[in-house]
């Protein structure tokens, strides 16, 4: 099992944050993202419940269904598929808590498991690892790219 667990406190405002976070279709501004799109708007919003994201990380290319959308504090997500392997995803959820102003606490949790015969233990814990990572550079991305604004 993968288990993605990232805690942060950005300097960054939450609405700011939290914005970044839910535009789909912008990822493929993230260093880390080759490639990002909205394929089906979300029912009370854009970027809303019931939207469905296209994501493209390293070999992955990843669907993922918006699940909970509580501007500005949570964004969950479902894994629906993933090519070129087989994910079960049981958690995905993006929340963040006002600090102050200027900063906000970030807690992201991505759970799930990566079918794979005889590997799939070991592509489960570099996916831990990378996918950590990987979401770390992003916050701190948003982070720096608000500071430039």
């Amino acid at each position: 099992m993968f288990d993605i667990h990232v805690k942060y406190t950005m300097n960054t405002p939450i609405e700011v944050a939290f914005e970044t976070l839910s535009q789909h279709a912008q990822y493929g501004e993230f260093k880390a993202v080759k490639y990002a799109a909205l394929i089906e708007q979300g029912t009370t919003e854009l970027n809303g419940v019931g939207a469905l994201r296209e994501v493209h990380v390293g070999p992955l290319q990843l669907m993922e269904r918006i699940t909970v959308f509580e501007r500005p504090t949570r964004l969950d997500y479902h894994i629906e598929s993933a090519k070129p392997v087989k994910i079960t995803h049981q958690i995905g959820s993006i929340q963040l808590t006002k600090v102050d102003e200027n900063n906000t606490d970030v807690n992201w949790i991505s759970q799930g498991n990566i079918h794979m015969p005889l590997l799939g233990w070991l592509i489960d814990k570099k996916f831990s690892r990378d996918g950590a990572t990987g979401f770390l550079s992003l916050l701190k991305q948003i982070e720096r790219d608000n500071k430039a604004a």
